[in-house]
């Protein structure tokens, strides 16, 4: 049996004797200072919860860059994401110095909730609401986060009718990597689309033919960055797509080829037959071409994109 700190939160919300039932489903795991705990890409079928120590996790970023993404010290856990949401992790785990571990499995922690069913339902719920505290509070979830698979935590940074990133996402996700961009000496861009002519059909064929035409351009979005880019939803019909290590004729070329998607893009099965001559126009800003500092990186896209729609829409711009 191991014996489970009352004090860490996660237990907080059992008594001492359920305590000491739930600590006879968890072993304890010693960790030499640089054994990997978890490997990225990794299946994880363990909830691990820090007793001693010190486990640091790196993320892996689109291109090639890493970066160190959390230090978890006692009482904090880890493998929540992967082990409910059965994806593979994404972070890679490490312990920074010699440190145990409390683990569990799923098949063992099912089993605790199926024989103690209150005193599992509140350990779960504790679980819970601590990562998607966590997922809220911190601004360097840009690796896993998308992997969990509860809907409020989901909520939290997606766009409920795409499913892509929204906009709060976005911001947080662009000011970390403009620092990481900097920090390494790589490129960043950004591009700012915007649906021409989109309240057209909105209101000419309803918000349902809309829906259905912006989850289709998503797609075609999709189709052009692969796994090179993070998308979102900025609001309405405007898309940003953020690009690490594109410089600026990068990001141009894949704006052109959004740009042409869209444009030679056939939708008459989204406008129920119907026919309408859809385009996009496409504002670009490239750390460091055209803007050195942050406060002017989101600004140069928007005023880019301002100048497309000024000359006639259907075209990709930058401005210096």
């Amino acid at each position: 049996m191991t014996a489970l700190p009352k004090s860490f939160p996660v237990f907080s919300g059992l008594t001492d004797a359920e305590l000491k039932t739930l600590g006879s489903y968890f072993t304890a795991r010693t960790c030499e200072k640089g054994e990997i705990v978890l490997s990225r890409n990794e299946m994880n079928e363990d909830l691990l919860i820090v007793a001693h120590g010190k486990i640091i996790s790196t993320a892996a970023l689109p291109g090639s860059m890493e970066r160190k993404r959390h230090e978890y010290r006692p009482g904090d856990f880890f493998g929540e994401i992967s082990l409910f949401g059965k994806k593979p992790a994404l972070s890679a785990y490490q312990a920074a110095e010699k440190s145990v571990l409390l683990t569990v499995p799923e098949s063992e922690l099912r089993a605790f909730i199926e024989e103690h069913h209150e005193a599992g339902v509140r350990f779960i719920s504790s679980l819970l609401s601590l990562t998607v505290r966590h997922l809220r509070d911190s601004s360097n979830f840009l690796a896993d986060i998308v992997q969990w698979g509860e809907e409020a935590s989901r909520r939290v940074i997606t766009d409920e009718l795409t499913g892509v990133y929204n906009r709060e996402f976005l911001d947080d996700a662009m000011e970390s990597f403009f620092s990481i961009s900097v920090n390494n000496g790589k490129p960043l861009a950004l591009l700012m689309i915007d649906i021409d002519h989109f309240r057209e059909i909105n209101e000419g064929l309803g918000l349902d033919t809309g829906n259905a035409v912006l989850l289709e351009i998503v797609l075609i979005i999709k189709g052009v960055i692969q796994d090179h880019g993070i998308l979102a939803r900025y609001g309405g019909d405007e898309f940003s797509v953020l690009l690490p290590e594109a410089n600026l004729d990068r990001a141009h070329a894949i704006a052109e080829k959004i740009r042409a998607g869209v444009e030679g893009h056939d939708f008459s099965k989204q406008l129920a037959g119907g026919s309408a001559a859809l385009s996009a126009s496409i504002g670009i800003s490239a750390y460091p071409e055209t803007a050195s500092e942050f406060e002017h990186f989101k600004e140069k896209a928007d005023v880019s994109l301002y100048r497309a729609k000024e000359l006639g829409r259907n075209r990709v711009v930058n401005v210096d």
